[in-house]
């Protein structure tokens, strides 16, 4: 089997779609070693370092155009030319007018469902889209059940054709020393773009109600590059009470993040809705207490190894982080569950049924 993929995901700072592509693709090759891998873009491809220097994964760049005008244009003519036997969508869409069969990974809906958590670009370079896609492919994969449920409430004629394929677990690399972060003062660790769906604003907020009280409560660090749409966050952290309890490090690398989790006394991932969530399961691995949300997949995801406040109550929210932080007992037993929970997700399983539909849009 050859398979052209849009490759867009494998950029410089590669967030959560790059590291599913990363995980898949991987775990894809160690399981069928004969297939091969045609990697299209308008842009440079970088790959990761468990992909790089593959034979069987060949990159080929399109004249430099915007992403959404050159998966419509080019990118079939570029997968036919490769021989390829498949095209698949990495990020939710694929060639409208392409003959070769397709096959679309769906992280989530949210430029459809919450067009204002998005650029005008992004939206433009989605929701135009997705219906013909649906339409489209031979098959749709989403990464939760959640996803899936919100794709056949918009389109139900996608029921019949879509399967859910969770993500697996790259268990964080060992920490490999040096200064603990944050000055080595205790924190409560949020990890991800900065984007309005992350919910930043009410948990600083639960953190300051904190504060307030316990002076001598955990710092907040806030780990992730800036997404789109957050407009005024920058002050608000500047005109915050305990301005100086709240730190930001910018983007942060794959093994950056997993030793920032590593020494963490939590993560706070009070997310508004999430497709999966990534950095949860890389929390639970590393036996770090976990404060989710009750919103879309997360539940999902963490199961009753953490935390699943309201994502709309700082008060909730605030209690959640509370406990994870003071009560010793139970994050004893969300350590446990955590670990075995983070187990069961593996791209080992993810490759073989991706592959499978796959085999099944072939057929």
């Amino acid at each position: 089997m050859r398979i052209a993929v849009d490759a867009r995901p494998f950029e410089e700072s590669p967030t959560g779609a790059g590291r599913v592509l990363e995980g898949l693709l991987a775990a894809w090759r160690r399981s069928f070693p004969r297939d091969s891998f045609v990697l299209l873009s308008p842009r440079p491809v970088l790959l990761p370092p468990p992909l790089d220097g593959d034979a069987a994964l060949e990159v080929r760049l399109s004249p430099p155009l915007p992403g959404t005008l050159w998966l419509q244009t080019l990118a079939a003519g570029g997968a036919r030319r490769a021989g390829a036997d498949l095209f698949l969508g990495s990020l939710a869409i694929v060639p409208a007018l392409s003959t070769l069969p397709s096959i679309a990974l769906v992280h989530d809906l949210t430029p459809v469902l919450f067009p204002e958590w998005h650029s005008r670009r992004n939206r433009l370079g989605f929701a135009p889209f997705i219906g013909a896609t649906v339409r489209r492919a031979k098959r749709l994969v989403t990464v939760s059940a959640a996803t899936r449920d919100d794709l056949v409430r918009l389109f139900p004629e996608a029921a019949a054709k879509t399967s859910v394929v969770p993500n697996g677990l790259v268990p964080p690399p060992a920490d490999s020393g040096g200064e603990p972060p944050n000055g080595g003062r205790p924190f409560v660790l949020f990890l991800g773009t900065l984007e309005p769906r992350k919910n930043l604003p009410r948990l600083v907020e639960a953190m300051e109600s904190i504060w307030d009280r316990r002076p001598d409560f955990p710092d907040l660090l806030l780990a992730g590059g800036e997404g789109w749409g957050l407009k005024g966050f920058r002050e608000l952290l500047a005109r915050s009470r305990h301005a100086s309890r709240i730190g930001r490090t910018g983007y942060v690398s794959a093994a950056e993040g997993g030793r920032l989790l590593r020494h963490a006394r939590l993560l706070a991932y009070p997310s508004l809705y999430e497709g999966f969530g990534l950095p949860p399961l890389e929390a639970m691995a590393v036996g770090t207490p976990v404060v989710g949300s009750s919103s879309s997949s997360l539940p999902e995801v963490i199961g009753d190894a953490g935390l699943l406040p309201d994502p709309s109550s700082v008060p909730a929210i605030a209690a959640a982080i509370e406990r994870a932080n003071d009560d010793d007992g139970w994050r004893a037993t969300a350590r446990a569950k955590g670990l075995t929970r983070s187990g069961a997700f593996t791209w080992k399983a993810a490759a073989e049924k991706f592959r499978a539909l796959c085999a099944e849009a072939l057929a």
